[in-house]
């Protein structure tokens, strides 16, 4: 049983989920001027929330995936290192547009997940009183102000996602060059 279980690939979901947690956790408690440990909590729960759906939509979607995605999958997982040639193998367009559906998909799981949170903890009373949403304006084309209506949790959960992804996306590029120059060696 132990034979087929990926533990490289479980240590590194445990290693970007700790890279997450800590850049958005840092992120939450700057934007929304929250203590600092509050702000980790609500960083860790959110994660390991979007990491979980995360891992049931994938295992739900599984089945309808193509069977050459299936194979590149599965030789990444357990063998980290693509089946075939990646770039000619024509995955690469749509793994491009996955990784946008996932980042766009941990963002909404993430909000709702922040917002069920604070409901659960009682703090969002406070706020449904006052009003959340701010308008900032900038100038327009033709000098007209538009009003642009922003909520500071959407925001800041917003960069702190991109922050984190791309932060990991640089951490996954940097492992893949590291194995593709070694095994050039």
């Amino acid at each position: 049983m132990f034979n087929t279980l990926p533990l490289r690939a479980i240590a590194f979901q445990f290693i970007f989920l700790l890279v997450a947690i800590a850049i958005e956790g840092l992120i939450l408690y700057r934007f929304l001027s929250i203590e600092h440990k509050t702000s980790m909590q609500y960083s860790a729960t959110v994660n390991l929330l979007s990491t979980f759906v995360g891992w049931l939509v994938f295992f739900a979607v599984q089945p309808f995936i193509p069977i050459n995605v299936k194979l590149e999958l599965i030789s990444y997982f357990f063998f980290e290192r693509f089946y075939t040639n990646f770039w000619q193998s024509g995955v690469a367009p749509n793994l491009v547009l996955a990784l946008l559906g996932i980042f766009m998909g941990t963002f909404l799981i993430e909000l709702k997940g922040l917002e069920l949170l604070e409901f659960a903890l009682g703090k969002n009373e406070k706020k449904a009183k006052e009003e959340i949403e701010k308008v900032g304006r900038f100038r327009g084309r033709k000098n007209r102000v538009i009003g642009i209506k922003t909520n500071d949790k959407t925001y800041a959960l917003l960069v702190a996602n991109a922050c984190s992804f791309s932060v990991i996306l640089i951490l996954l590029l940097a492992r893949f060059l590291d194995q593709t120059r070694f095994s050039v060696l």
